[in-house]
């Protein structure tokens, strides 16, 4: 297991980028936050619930898994 911390840019890679609000953040970044705090959660984000996202949302949740405490 890596000791190396992710950062919201790890995850915000693998968002939408649209900054839709769907999720109630501003913007993809703001979200990529609250992922990293675990104030939110993956299915917050509507557009990683389409299926043609699936693979991105597997990626962010790789990273909030290596990333627990």
């Amino acid at each position: 297991m890596s000791d190396q911390k992710i950062s919201v840019f790890d995850i915000y890679e693998y968002l939408p980028q649209t900054s839709c609000k769907n999720c109630g953040e501003n913007n993809c970044m703001a979200f990529a936050e609250k992922l990293l705090q675990r104030k939110k959660n993956i299915g917050a984000c509507s557009a990683l619930r389409i299926a043609i996202n699936e693979e991105n949302r597997q990626e962010i949740q790789k990273l909030m898994d290596t990333n627990r405490d």
